[in-house]
C-alpha cells in the first residue's frame, strides 16, 4: 500500500490553533490527524473530540494515551464515546508516557510493558462488548461492562513505544505502531525487525501492522532558514532526555547529547549544540528537495504514514500549505512513478 500523510498537534500548541490547523489539513487532503496527550496541557480526549466535530474525513489519532492516570476501563469509555462522535474514525495510542511527568505524579508502574499490553487487552474487551473480571499486575476490574453499544466493536490500538522489547510487544499485540519524533531511516527498519518478532511470537505475521512515524518537519526555499526553524525544539526534546535509542540509530555521539541535557537540566536551552548535521539526523528540514529526499528515506525503511511535525509554529498554516504544494505532489508522483515501473 502507498505511504499515507498526516499532522500532529502537541498538547502544548493553543487549542483554537489546533482545531483550525485539523480543518486546513483536511481541507488540503491530508490522511489523518494525531493529536498527542502532554501532561499538563491541553487534553487528548478532549481536543480530539472538538476536531471530531469539526471533520469529517480525516482519520483522528489519539498518540498516545497512557494506561496509568486514567484507568483503561475509564480510557474504554470515552473512547468508544469520540469514536461514536467521529463515526468510526479513531485511532487510539497506548503508551505509559514521558517517565518525568509519571513520576511527578507518582504513578511509575510496576511493569512498564505489562501496563501497555493489560491496558490493550481491557480496552479491547470492554469496546467488544465483554464484561470483564480481571487480576492483572497494573490494573483489576470486578464484572465491568460498557453500559452503551459502541460504534465499531473493533477499534484500531496502536502501540507508543521506543525500544526492543516494546516494538516486539506491539507486534505481538497491537495494530500498529506509533514512532515518535528524532527517528531516522536507520532505526525505523530495526524497529521493522523487532515488530516482525513480535508478530511471529503473537502468530500476527499475516496482519497488517502499520508505523506510523512523527516527523518534526520545516521546509522552505531557503534551506538555511528551514533549518533553524527546527533547532530549538530538537534542542529540547533531546535536551530533556539526552541519548536514547532513536538519537543512537540515528548516529548522534552520546557524549554530546549528554552534554546538552546537563545544559538543559541547569536551566538553559542547547540550541547552539543543534548543528546542520544533528538537524539532517534527527529531522527533516530544508528546500522542497531536500524534504523529498528525506521524507522519501523514511518511506523507504518501512514508515507506512508520515505524520508531520511542523515548525516554526507561528507559521503552522503557512507549513501545511507548502507541504502540500511542494512536498506532497513530488512525494505521491514519485509513488506513480515506481508503481508503473513494477
Amino acid at each position: 500500500m502507498a505511504p499515507t500523510f498526516g499532522v500532529v498537534f502537541s498538547g502544548d500548541f493553543p487549542l483554537q490553533r489546533t482545531l483550525e490547523g485539523a480543518v486546513l489539513a483536511e481541507r488540503l487532503g491530508f490522511d489523518a490527524c494525531w493529536l498527542g496527550e502532554d501532561f499538563f496541557y491541553h487534553g487528548g480526549i478532549a481536543t480530539a473530540t472538538a476536531v471530531a466535530e469539526r471533520t469529517e474525513r480525516m482519520t483522528i489519532g489519539l498518540g498516545v494515551l497512557s494506561p496509568l492516570p486514567r484507568h483503561p476501563a475509564l480510557t474504554a469509555m470515552e473512547v468508544a464515546t469520540l469514536d461514536e462522535i467521529a463515526e468510526g474514525r479513531l485511532i487510539l495510542g497506548i503508551g505509559n508516557g514521558v517517565p518525568a511527568w509519571m513520576r511527578q505524579m507518582r504513578l511509575m508502574p510496576k511493569s512498564p510493558l505489562s501496563a501497555m499490553r493489560e491496558g490493550v487487552e481491557l480496552c479491547r474487551r470492554l469496546i467488544g462488548g465483554e464484561t470483564v473480571t480481571y487480576d492483572g499486575v497494573c490494573f483489576a476490574l470486578d464484572q465491568v461492562k460498557l453500559g452503551f453499544k459502541p460504534h465499531r466493536a473493533l477499534i484500531p490500538i496502536y502501540l507508543g513505544v521506543e525500544r526492543a522489547r516494546g516494538m516486539q510487544l506491539s507486534g505481538e499485540i497491537a495494530d500498529g505502531t506509533v514512532v515518535s519524533i528524532l527517528a531516522g531511516a536507520d532505526y525505523l527498519q530495526w524497529a521493522r525487525e523487532q515488530i516482525a518478532a513480535g508478530q511471529v511470537r503473537g502468530a500476527r505475521q499475516t496482519t497488517r501492522h502499520e508505523l506510523v512515524v512523527y516527523v518534526v518537519i520545516s521546509i522552505d526555499d531557503d534551506g538555511a532558514r528551514a533549518r533553524q526553524a527546527v533547532r530549538r525544539t530538537l534542542a529540547e526534546y533531546v535536551g530533556v532526555g539526552g541519548p536514547n535509542q532513536l538519537t543512537r540509530q540515528a548516529g548522534v555521539a552520546d557524549d554530546r547529547l549528554v552534554e546538552m541535557n546537563r545544559i538543559y537540566r541547569a536551566g538553559r536551552l542547547p540550541v547552539e549544540l543543534v548543528d546542520d548535521d544533528m538537524v539532517d539526523r534527527l529531522a527533516v528540514a530544508g528546500t522542497p528537495a531536500e524534504c523529498e529526499r528525506g521524507i522519501r528515506r523514511l518511506m523507504q525503511a518501512g514508515a507506512d504514514q508520515i505524520v508531520f511535525f511542523p515548525f516554526p509554529t507561528s507559521e503552522v498554516e503557512e507549513q501545511l500549505t507548502r507541504i502540500h504544494d511542494t512536498l506532497l505532489p513530488r512525494l505521491t508522483s514519485s509513488l506513480q512513478v515506481e508503481h508503473v515501473a513494477r
